[in-house]
């Protein structure tokens, strides 16, 4: 999802797109982004005016879940925006029409290249916002228009018809600025924390994966995976990030027919991994099973616990060091009581020091979780192997 400014990021790439194709086809012509009886008034050289003539909410979008809300939290979902856009073609001069339709010609042939906005389009053209950052792209599609709408639409523009196109850009998630409510997760469920066992009568000639246990991991602990055809050569633990990639094959520590167990790195990113078990065979062939989702959890760094002043705006402004660092695009939540706070800053290089502002803080002690990508900040565990929840993991409102 994006910030408010993402309405802003799409006419802006659009302008980007746009002039560099239009200026390659036509020398000289600029694109602007304004009220078509002001360009006409203007009488333009050569020019191609991208005016934003309506915004509407997608109503699909506003019956799913907020992005990463689990069951029993509570949150607003985004604002999913359709953008509607009229290209209009201008030019003066003996030939103008002729230069006016190159000028369309090229713009429609970009849109045409240019069906989804890339991050990277985007990121340069719009560095205000971090719309680049949403996961679901913004595609631009041509739309066909009625000639009753097209006279509408001019004599709402107050000015003289040109030939133009419309297309409109799907979909742009703008975050509610409402807080969301994040209540402290079940510790433990019954006695010793038993859940449903379920046991499987039939085994392929293939390798499976069934469970990997624990389901949420700290960096550098070790993972016990289940399934079956284990022995059936040399045992690896395939791990793979949708954002950072998959790294080395790591062997196991130990294994049997249906158990194998891996130390993870100690320098992991937090987050949500896949992870595979690939078989090597003597003759050097290989067989992976299906991958399971594996959760690195990330963790509070010293100095805790932290303390905040109270500003006279009602806000407490808190800077938190984390481990391990995180990456730019990795979604990251303090969440402070029932108070899931996003980063004041966007980051744009890996880092271990996260700033966020919590608007009408409450003075006193308040438990702290950290969040990256949906997984948590793990419970310590007490002498008894209990877990609990670490007493210094907090903030200090003065």
């Amino acid at each position: 999802m994006s910030d408010s400014f993402a309405v802003a990021a799409v006419t802006d790439t659009l302008r980007a797109i746009l002039q560099g194709a239009v200026g390659r086809q036509v020398p000289g012509a600029v694109v602007t982004a304004r009220p078509p009886d002001e360009v006409t008034a203007d009488r333009p050289a050569a020019a191609l005016n991208v005016f934003l003539y309506r915004a509407s909410v997608d109503g699909s979008w506003r019956n799913l879940d907020p992005v990463g809300t689990r069951p029993g939290e509570t949150g607003r979902p985004a604002l999913p925006l359709v953008l509607h856009y009229v290209l209009t073609p201008y030019a003066s001069g003996d030939s103008q029409e002729s230069t006016a339709h190159r000028i369309l010609g090229a713009a429609m042939v970009a849109l045409h290249d240019h069906a989804e906005l890339g991050p990277e389009e985007i990121r340069r053209a719009a560095p205000f916002s971090d719309l680049h950052l949403q996961s679901e792209p913004v595609r631009i599609t041509p739309v066909n228009v009625s000639t009753d709408d097209i006279s509408k639409l001019w004599s709402a523009f107050q000015s003289q018809y040109r030939t133009s196109v419309a297309y409109e850009a799907r979909i742009v998630l703008i975050n509610s600025s409402l807080p969301g409510r994040a209540p402290l997760p079940v510790l433990s469920r019954g006695d010793q924390d038993r859940g449903p066992e379920a046991a499987a009568s039939t085994a392929g000639p293939l390798p499976t994966l069934t469970a990997a246990v624990p389901e949420t991991v700290r960096p550098g602990g070790k993972l016990t995976v289940t399934g079956t055809r284990f022995d059936g050569g040399e045992v690896l633990l395939r791990l793979t990030h949708p954002l950072l990639g998959g790294l080395e094959d790591r062997p196991a520590l130990e294994v049997d027919a249906t158990e194998a167990r891996f130390k993870l790195p100690k320098d992991l990113a937090a987050g949500n991994w896949s992870a595979a078990v690939v078989l090597t065979a003597a003759d050097g062939t290989q067989q992976a099973t299906r991958a399971l989702q594996v959760g690195v959890a990330p963790r509070l760094a010293e100095p805790l616990p932290l303390t905040a002043e109270l500003g006279a705006d009602g806000s407490a402004r808190l800077e938190v060091r984390c481990a391990p660092p995180v990456h730019p695009g990795q979604r990251v939540q303090l969440i402070v009581g029932e108070r899931p706070l996003d980063p004041e800053d966007a980051f744009a290089n890996t880092t271990d020091r996260l700033r966020f502002r919590w608007p009408d803080a409450r003075q006193g002690r308040h438990r702290l979780r950290l969040r990256v990508d949906d997984v948590e900040s793990l419970p310590a565990v007490d002498a008894a192997g209990r877990p609990e929840f670490p007493t210094d993991a907090a903030v200090v409102v003065a």
